[in-house]
């Protein structure tokens, strides 16, 4: 603690607001950004295309309504004129799981022969059942088994672009950090050039150093002032960037994150996490597609074989209400098959969709090759940048205790202001390094848990 806090005396988080940690950001940017909002409502979308690819199982309602004449002289007929009214509905609609169909139909039909009326009334039920091709509703249920692969796929393709976007904006939220130590660096650089400005002023006044020196540390001093306001200028822009994202104003944009810690990571074995993670079950979805897509391509190679079966009741009366008792019933079975010859447009179907089987498990390999070789990359850079950490830890201390050191000797007289100063810039100088390095091992954390599936969940 003692070594941190050396280390520390610089970097003093400003009290003027309450400061924001970096899980805080993270919980406010996934709850207002409006990034987030549209993946929602991209995965809303994905459960409309669900639903509506189970249609196909409504209700099919037809109605409608006809009237003819025919008559003449034409003496093969019983009658000079005929007029027929006619009136029908149908429902009809897949049954699930079965690849069925079934049909109800209506019709009363009303014959006017000479002004002599009568009319007939047919209600029938007609069903039709796959043998073969299409049996138990399997290609019925194609873009529906397909849509709830594209929602699953659909799910996890959001989680790794939400993860992708938070992993950068959190690195963001490290640069502000890095941005407000370096300021606070920065004006503590301007000011010990100032004491050394003062210090070397009055030499030059006493003779003790020559202009050329004085005029040298004036220099010093300028690049100080124009250090600061440019790194004060990139914390304004950081800070407004950072405000912006999660609706805060940019006062309030005070960061609150300890560049120092070491974190104690989840260590995994690279080849077996890729096998499973999000980034390789895209490629899993696409291949269970085009599989459930080549099962039905090879069922429609097959002949269509299909038992129908039809009830119908028939009433006969010339008058309308009679027309629905005093009924005659039938029924028909039968069987229908159907098979195209020549080219077959169902066995390039299967051919294009087992090359695809093939290149989706081509991409796959090469994309865990690929994540293995960069989350091992990132491991090692955890390990040293965070055993770095440490070595500057102890650096930072010796620095200090050097200016500790020196501050003794110029109050004892063994030693020189400018000495205590130039300990003072020396240890300043290591401090920002030290910084800089461990800005970059907070990002590389970053990375390697959205690396390995756990920045977002």
């Amino acid at each position: 603690m003692l070594k941190r806090a050396s280390l520390s005396i610089f970097l003093l988080i400003s009290s003027s607001a309450i400061a924001i940690t970096l899980d805080e950001f993270s919980e406010r940017l996934v709850e207002t950004h409006p990034y987030f909002v549209q993946l929602s409502l991209s995965e809303k979308t994905s459960l409309l295309d669900q639903k509506a690819s189970l249609t196909y199982l409504d209700w099919n309602i037809k109605a409608g309504a006809s009237e003819s004449f025919s008559g003449g002289e034409d003496t093969s007929t019983l009658y000079d004129d005929l007029y027929t009214t006619k009136y029908e509905v149908s429902a009809n609609r897949k049954l699930e799981n079965s690849g069925a169909s079934v049909n109800l139909k209506h019709s009363l039909t009303r014959s006017d022969k000479d002004s002599n009326a009568s009319h007939s009334n047919l209600l029938g039920l007609d069903y039709v059942r796959p043998l073969l091709q299409n049996k138990g509703g399997l290609n019925d249920r194609l873009a529906t088994d397909l849509a709830s692969l594209d929602m699953m796929a659909k799910q996890v393709s959001l989680e790794e672009q939400a993860e992708t976007f938070l992993a950068s904006k959190l690195s963001k939220f490290i640069d502000l950090a890095l941005k407000q130590e370096v300021v606070k660096n920065h004006q503590v650089s301007l000011d010990l050039s100032k004491q050394q400005l003062d210090l070397d002023e009055e030499k030059y006044e006493n003779s003790l150093i020559d202009k050329s020196v004085l005029i040298q540390q004036k220099d010093s001093y300028v690049k100080a002032k124009q250090q600061l306001l440019q790194s004060s200028k990139e914390l304004i822009i950081e800070r407004r960037e950072l405000a912006n994202l999660i609706d805060l104003k940019e006062s309030d944009m005070i960061v609150d994150l300890d560049l120092f810690e070491v974190h104690n990571l989840t260590k995994i074995d690279p080849d077996s996490f890729v096998k499973d993670s999000r980034l390789i079950q895209k490629f899993d979805f696409d291949k269970a597609r085009f599989e459930r897509q080549l099962i039905t391509f090879e069922d429609k190679t097959m002949p269509s074989v299909n038992l129908n079966l039809g009830l119908s009741s028939l009433g006969e009366n010339d008058k309308y209400f009679g027309s629905f008792g005093n009924r005659d019933y039938s029924w028909n079975v039968g069987v229908d098959i159907s098979y195209p010859l020549g080219s077959r447009k169902e066995l390039i179907d299967v051919e294009r969709a087992e090359i695809s089987i093939d290149n989706v498990d081509a991409k796959r390999q090469e994309t865990e090759i690929t994540n293995v070789q960069q989350i091992n990359y990132l491991l090692a850079q955890v390990d040293l940048l965070s055993e770095l950490v440490v070595l500057y830890l102890e650096q930072g201390s010796l620095a200090e205790e050097m200016v500790i050191e020196e501050q003794i000797k110029f109050g004892e007289a063994r030693g020189q202001k400018s000495l205590v100063i130039a300990a003072k810039r020396n240890a300043n100088l290591a401090n920002l390094t030290y910084l800089q390095a461990a800005g970059t091992y907070q990002k590389i954390v970053i990375d390697y848990k959205a690396a390995i599936d756990q920045l977002y969940k």
